[in-house]
């Protein structure tokens, strides 16, 4: 009844009942649209690094925009990286990021590359693979990453070079979770 008493003394103490319900159903409407407030997406803070293994110098490469590295261009068969840069953010179920290089002279080119095998919740890095013919390969792994040498060999192999690499802190493949949680 204490609301009654309230919408009576807002209406000057007269008793109309469409007065009432108005202002009763304009509260219930305003206190309802202050809880649909629009949410952020869960998101991963990373450290970005780029693996260059084409033969392109490299000005810059941006993940949806943000500036991960950039690096000199390599002979063909190896790999080279211009370091370990802080920090950009994925939406934690994203599944692919465009990513755009850009090259000396004005050129580059955007693609979309999907991510391969990641954890939001083991998440510390965000590696870009950038490949000959403008191919991209993006993972997120939990730990320092290293080139892989599987894109490394494959690469090789494209060119009718020796299959070689010359050190053993190489990454296989996409890496596999052991906890038995994710794909």
């Amino acid at each position: 009844m204490e609301i009654r008493r309230f919408f009576a003394s807002v209406n000057g103490g007269g008793r109309s009942g469409l007065f009432d319900k108005a202002v009763f159903y304009g509260v219930v409407v305003a206190l309802c649209l202050a809880g649909c407030q629009a949410r952020e997406p869960a998101t991963v803070g990373l450290s970005g690094i780029v693996y260059n293994y084409s033969q392109d110098a490299l000005i810059a490469v941006y993940i949806d925009g943000k500036d991960i590295g950039s690096m000199d261009d390599v002979k063909p068969g190896e790999v080279t990286s211009g370091g370990t840069i802080c920090c950009f953010k994925l939406p934690a179920n994203a599944t692919e990021v465009e990513v755009e290089v850009k090259l000396p002279k004005g050129q580059g080119y955007k693609t979309i590359a999907k991510i391969e095998k990641w954890w939001p919740d083991l998440a510390h890095y965000g590696v870009v693979h950038i490949l000959p013919g403008r191919k991209v390969v993006m993972q997120v792994t939990p730990s320092a990453p290293s080139p892989r040498k599987d894109l490394l060999e494959a690469q090789q192999r494209a060119l009718g070079m020796e299959v070689k690499t010359l050190f053993k802190i190489w990454d296989g493949g996409p890496i596999e979770r052991i906890d038995g949680k994710g794909k």
